[in-house]
């Protein structure tokens, strides 16, 4: 059996992507690289029966004009949560361990406080595959981890908070917020200056959802005004960040180049040749993991 199948990587590197493909496809009989379309693909390739899309988030491919009737399904994990996972504990450390002080420009003090007491709560908003394994990272070092999501969860490890009629107790609650929310209607712009402010005094934020998800005025605001300690941010509205923001400038705020979670190449092709497997089987593309429901962005 031979697939046609388009592949268009963007600024993700061609050449690795094609032979990872390849590799995985030949092992699983079918002769195909698989495909994360630009706009124009859609004109030169009418008759595409699926998109796959290199990675969990898919808020820039619904910008495009997708055909309705073509599926889109997007990369489930494949290793991405453990490595975020670890960021968000080293930014964690950072905070809660003083571990800036002893770097270039810090205090090198042998004597320093060490920090003591009970360790901050860590609030997560968002438990997918990404956020459920940042919060049971968290969880492993004993700090008290709550959860926030669109709909209830039941883990009896650590307390749920749900719907927007509960966000505002989440965020009073939290002194350490971790963003792993996908980028939707419902996410824009959700964290502006009203519910960053229910954050107690000296809290701090870790983003390794979606920029958009937060106004960077806002933050900025409460970040000069104290209220919030620091900000450790990896995704950003506009990317790269442009050289004059002052995200890059602003001594309470860690800039990374979102390099929290890269997708692995090899787990990745695996995953995309067993869905396209599937589909050449005769499955439905919606019941298949990481198939993506446009109205929910996700």
């Amino acid at each position: 059996m031979t697939v046609r199948v388009a592949l268009a990587t963007g600024n993700m590197n061609l050449a690795q992507w094609r032979g990872a493909l390849q590799q995985a496809f030949d092992a699983a009989g079918v002769a195909a690289v698989a495909w994360l379309p630009p706009r124009e693909l859609f004109d030169t390739e009418p008759g595409l029966r699926a998109v796959f899309n290199l990675g969990a988030g898919v808020d820039a491919l619904l910008k495009r004009d997708l055909p309705a009737d073509v599926p889109l399904l997007r990369l489930v994990d494949v290793g991405m949560g453990a490595r975020i996972a670890e960021y968000v504990c080293f930014a964690l450390a950072r905070i809660t361990r003083g571990l800036d002080r002893f770097g270039p420009g810090g205090t090198r003090d042998w004597n320093a406080e060490r920090p003591r007491g009970r360790p901050p709560t860590v609030g997560v908003l968002g438990a997918g595959a990404i956020g459920s394994k940042i919060a049971e990272a968290a969880a492993f070092f004993e700090y008290e981890v709550q959860t926030w999501t669109r709909t209830p969860r039941t883990d009896g490890r650590m307390r749920n908070f749900s719907g927007l009629d509960q966000l505002d107790d989440f965020l009073a609650a939290t002194q350490v917020l971790v963003n792993a929310l996908p980028l939707t209607p419902a996410t824009d712009n959700l964290l502006d200056r009203p519910r960053l402010a229910r954050l107690p005094v000296g809290a701090h934020l870790i983003n390794v959802g979606r920029g958009a998800a937060i106004v960077d005025a806002d933050l900025l605001a409460l970040l000069d005004s104290g209220h919030l300690a620091s900000a450790t941010l990896d995704v950003f509205r506009t990317e790269p960040l442009p050289a004059d923001h002052p995200f890059w400038h602003h001594a309470k705020v860690t800039v990374t180049p979102h390099l929290s979670g890269p997708t692995p190449l090899e787990p990745a092709a695996v995953q995309i040749a067993a869905l396209l497997l599937q589909l050449e089987a005769g499955a439905r593309a919606e019941e298949l993991p990481g198939y993506v429901d446009r109205t929910r962005g996700y």
